[in-house]
């Protein structure tokens, strides 16, 4: 590949659901992982499969903790990603916290939409993800200081600045 390459999967033409792929000739990486929040429609987003293949992702810059930034992360990792995710202590310290309370979440809407749908002879659903596929999730976060340059690919650096 002679030039990187910048695709948008959330946050274009919308303000929600923020990931960006950036491909390299050293791998690809996201620049945050977000779930879509708003409307019935927009919120069906999340349960799509991602048009990217999580196994093939190297890492996460993760620009900050909001969930329409870093909501479908535990996703990527029941998918295959087993990555690095790299974010501040303070967005570290904050998704560890929102990430288990949206698996929480996702679970009781879930169960009630299930009871509603075997009442009404539907299928069931799953939850996007749960409390362990935050946990393993977030044991693959790595923290940076702002203003540290780190590694994130070889030959690609970043540095998280206000």
């Amino acid at each position: 590949m002679p030039h990187p390459r910048l695709t948008f999967h959330g946050a274009a033409g919308a303000v929600t659901g923020s990931c960006f792929r950036l491909e390299t000739d050293q791998g690809q990486i996201l620049i945050d992982c977000g779930m879509f929040q708003g409307s019935k429609t927009e919120k069906e987003l999340n349960y799509r499969p991602f048009p990217f293949a999580p196994k093939a992702i190297a890492a996460v810059i993760l620009s900050h903790a909001h969930i329409d930034h870093s909501g479908l992360l535990p996703k990527l990792v029941r998918h295959g990603f087993t990555g690095t995710i790299h974010a501040t202590p303070a967005t570290t310290d904050l998704a560890g916290v929102m990430l288990p309370d949206s698996a929480h979440i996702q679970e009781i809407e879930v169960e009630q939409f299930n009871r509603r749908a075997a009442r009404r002879n539907r299928d069931r659903v799953e939850p996007i993800y749960d409390s362990e596929d935050v946990d393993a999730c977030l044991s693959l976060f790595r923290q940076h200081d702002l203003n540290d340059w780190f590694v994130v690919l070889p030959g690609l650096r970043a540095r998280f600045w206000n």
